[in-house]
């Protein structure tokens, strides 16, 4: 099942059409709301750890010491964090890691690690781009307001600063916005009449990717706004549904908006005077940019390059099955030529020799030397019988002759064959090698776009004008909730446009969408039973974001279940997202998963076995996957994970 094929124009179209209003009508409606369309398959971009550094000074301990922790450099694959004990550090290596990637300090670090703290620097890739964040502040200081965060991108051989200052809410938001950018997020809308409009973006992401015990929700730790469901879709790169989340909320925000009465604000003249100055501002760092690259377009052009990657990389694979068939045929038809040939020189070569045998005239008795008689010969030839013992020529020329032609006529059919197999497969190698340039080059393209959108052109006005992008953004969601901007608004048009919105919107995705949650329901189920849910007889995940668990004969939810089933079912959802994605060439799962502590909840050695093998399984198969694992040791574990990529202090050391 494939997304409908239809085209922004095409889209605004229908809706116009459908409300009997003009396009520029819809158009206006749609901008007016900050609803963009979304229509393409999104390019599928990877998160990588590379290392991770942490100094500071144990303080209150039995074994206090000056911290100096370094772990790297890390790839993809499957890693570990293992300790003898409980209590070793693990968690909060984890926790550290989570809280750089969000920007969140001390987020779910420890009071008194984050005491002990003086300077923490995680490295990270998206794809190609290295990326840091550092962390420093005086050992022993717990206030957050006075540590100083930086996040910087490698530009050139040069780290070039995004953003440097206080670790507080505003590097929290730099951290989120350079990610959604990065990752060609968009944030999902949401609505409730009790704390209005809102978005989740990069802290819903980032909290998915870590699986710390069973959580409120499959996804992330939000059970409200229906995020373990937006994640999803997010994750398995459905198109149109950042468009639909959108102009979902923005009908619940008009409809909400008519039930309450408007009332003028006194302050919204200077937050218009301020908008159009940061427009004005906006437009002149804009043509100072004039000259530097485009990264929407070249976006977008990443977007095109990853549908025709896909594309032809499928392509390429059922060529290699064809070709490899072709080949296999034409072994088989030389194999089936030799062994012709062999019979039929096999015959030749035993009628030559019969007629050699019977032209030979030996002079005595090939056992006693006694002289024969020449004129014996004649007489044995005249009467068709040999002279030495006496018996009848027996004469199969005819047959022997029919063989051979029979023989020679199968063996011009078997070489006719394989010159026709050989011929074919001639020409699907051709076509093959011509497919995998095609697609080479496109993969060549989209490494030279990454390259291109990683490099330093310009880097400090590309800052500015995000920077004041973001301002202004801001300032507008302000207005958008001011209650004399929506005076003006014909909110009852508004809200009948958008109602087909959401449903011309939904339509183009929902058949898709049905078919992906199906695959991934199969899958999730099939992990849950060999992680132990053995009584588990379906799951079924459904569009209105209701995990449906078919279990002992007996319907139940997420919710309902033992916190150990939780935390199966978590980590089964995330493998099984990966897992479906990769089979279908496309998603948009960053790639990293962490599971701290994953046997803590009632798993048996068995079912802890086959948990690991699990997360191998999908590691090994999609080999741009990093998964850390943070454990106590054991065999199960220590079987799975190379040595080589373990962080593991022995006689039950701390980590750090």
């Amino acid at each position: 099942m494939t997304a409908i094929a239809v085209t922004v124009g095409d889209w605004v179209e229908t809706i116009a059409t459908r409300a009997a209003v003009s396009i520029d009508k819809v158009r206006e409606v749609l901008e007016r709301h900050g609803i963009e369309a979304q229509a393409t398959l999104p390019r599928r971009r990877r998160l990588c750890l590379t290392d991770l550094s942490l100094k500071g000074m144990k303080r209150g301990t039995e074994d206090d010491r000056r911290i100096d922790f370094s772990w790297g450099p890390l790839s993809p694959g499957l890693w570990a964090v293992l300790s003898d004990d409980n209590f070793r550090g693990k968690s909060s290596i984890l926790n550290i890691v989570q809280a750089c990637l969000r920007g969140s300090f001390p987020y779910e670090i420890k009071p008194d690690i984050w005491g002990w703290l003086s300077a923490v620097e995680l490295g990270f890739r998206v794809d190609a781009t290295p990326y840091r964040i550092t962390l420093e502040k005086p050992s022993g200081e717990k206030d957050p307001n006075l540590a100083r965060a930086t996040l910087s991108r490698l530009d050139g051989g040069a780290w070039f600063q995004i953003r440097s200052g206080p670790a507080d809410k505003g590097f929290e938001q730099a951290v989120a916005d350079n990610m959604m950018e990065e990752f060609g997020f968009a944030k999902f809308h949401a609505f409730n009449k009790d704390h209005g409009p809102h978005t989740h973006g990069w802290n819903s992401i980032a909290a998915s990717m870590f699986v710390t015990g069973p959580g409120k929700a499959v996804f992330a730790e939000a059970h409200h706004d229906g995020v373990s469901l937006r994640l999803l879709q997010l994750f398995m790169g459905l198109p149109w549904v950042t468009t639909y989340t959108a102009a979902s909320t923005a009908l619940k925000k008009v409809s909400a908006e008519r039930e309450r009465p408007k009332a003028s604000d006194p302050g919204t003249e200077r937050l218009l005077a301020r908008l159009a100055a940061l427009e004005l501002e906006l437009e002149e760092a804009t043509k100072a940019a004039v000259h530097t690259i485009d990264r929407v377009d070249l976006r977008r052009r990443l977007v095109a390059g990853d549908v025709s990657l896909v594309s032809l990389q499928t392509r390429v694979q059922e060529g290699r099955d064809d070709e490899t068939a072709l080949a296999r045929q034409v072994s088989n038809a030389e194999r089936t030529l030799a062994g012709l040939r062999r019979t039929l020189q096999q015959l030749a070569d035993e009628r030559a020799a019969g007629l050699v045998f019977r032209t030979l005239r030996p002079v005595c008795c090939p056992s006693c030397d006694t002289g024969l008689d020449v004129r014996a010969f004649v007489a044995a030839e005249a009467s068709g019988s040999c002279a030495l013992c006496g018996n009848a020529h027996v004469d199969d020329d005819d047959d022997g002759d029919q063989r051979i032609d029979d023989l020679g006529a199968d063996v011009r059919d078997a070489e006719a064959s394989l010159a026709s197999l050989k011929a074919q497969l001639e020409a699907k190698s051709r076509k093959q090698r011509s497919l995998e340039k095609e697609r080479d080059d496109v993969r060549r393209d989209i490494d030279e776009i990454s390259d291109e959108l990683s490099s330093t052109e310009a880097a400090e006005v590309e800052l500015r004008v995000r920077t004041i992008e973001a301002q202004a953004g801001q300032l507008r969601e302000i207005l958008a909730d001011t209650p004399a901007m929506h005076a003006t608004v014909p909110a009852e048009d508004d809200a009948e446009i958008l109602r087909l919105v959401v449903k011309a919107t939904k339509d183009l995705y929902d058949d898709l969408q049905r078919d992906l949650l199906r695959e991934v329901s199969d899958e999730l189920t099939n992990l849950c039973r060999r992680f132990g849910m053995k009584n588990v007889e379906s799951m079924d995940w459904s569009a209105n974001n209701v995990l449906t668990i078919r279990q002992g004969d007996a319907d139940t939810t997420f919710s309902r279940l033992a916190a150990g089933e939780k935390l199966r079912v978590r980590i089964a959802a995330a493998l099984a997202v990966i897992e479906v994605a990769r089979r279908r060439h496309y998603g948009r799962h960053p790639g990293l998963l962490v599971l701290d502590s994953p046997a803590a909840q009632e798993m048996t050695p068995e079912h802890f076995a086959s948990l690991m093998l699990s997360v191998r399984d999908v590691v090994a198969q999609a080999d741009d996957v990093q998964v850390i694992i943070g454990a106590v040791a054991r065999p199960e574990l220590l079987d799975v994970v190379d040595g080589a990529r373990t962080l593991h202090p022995r006689d039950d050391r701390f980590l750090f």
